[in-house]
């Protein structure tokens, strides 16, 4: 499940009804004058995935460009995701992942609420996605990553918020040098331990 291209739709208490789903897809298709694409459950479902009430579709995607005016399908995922959420009447999610070029978009639907869509760098896009649909941003790069997962987001947070390189430190910075006023009050402190010892030697 590491393909470059992916195209997956996430949908929210769907009772693994392939039939519905295809129906839906195939009446989007015919209104944009879209081939009807293939769609197929992604076994084994992702457990964290899962365990949130999510159910994992995906539409395979031709490699390479698609020649002439044909739009590819991956380019109305908008159109499949409220699609989507108007028929099966809950939330559902569609998501347009192309690694190669670390771009992505996602668009998330409810009925009787405005879709909600986001694209950009992949793992900004990312991140989004697995706020909304409420799960661990490492489970959801796993569905696209594979196992480089955890290394691509470890990798991520080498990068500051201007996007630049931060290094760690190699050893930890020296403490500062004390000031006048810091040398003053470890006199101080020196001087009552001391007075103390004394006191404590009195009493025995």
């Amino acid at each position: 499940m590491s393909q470059q291209r992916r195209l997956v739709l996430f949908l929210s208490d769907v009772e693994g009804n392939l039939t519905a789903l295809r129906q839906t897809l195939k009446g989007v298709c015919e209104g944009l004058d879209l081939p009807c694409p293939e769609v197929k459950w992604v076994e084994p479902r992702p457990e964290s995935l899962a365990d949130s009430g999510w159910h994992v579709a995906e539409i395979p995607l031709v490699s390479g460009k698609t020649s002439g005016k044909v739009s590819s399908p991956e380019e109305h995922v908008d159109a499949m995701t409220q699609a989507l959420s108007r028929d099966f009447r809950d939330r559902s999610m569609g998501m347009y992942v192309d690694r190669e070029h670390s771009y992505a978009r996602v668009c998330m639907a409810a009925p009787s609420r405005p879709p909600r869509a986001m694209e950009g760098e992949y793992l900004d896009v990312l991140r989004q996605a697995a706020r909304w649909l409420d799960v661990e941003t490492t489970a959801l790069a796993r569905l696209f990553s594979g196992n480089a997962a955890r290394n691509l987001l470890a990798a991520a947070v080498d990068f500051g918020p201007d996007g630049k390189a931060v290094e760690a430190p190699s050893h930890p910075a020296p403490p500062p040098e004390p000031d006048e006023d810091d040398r003053f009050v470890e006199a101080k402190l020196a001087q009552a331990k001391q007075l103390m010892d004394q006191y404590l030697n009195l009493r025995k």
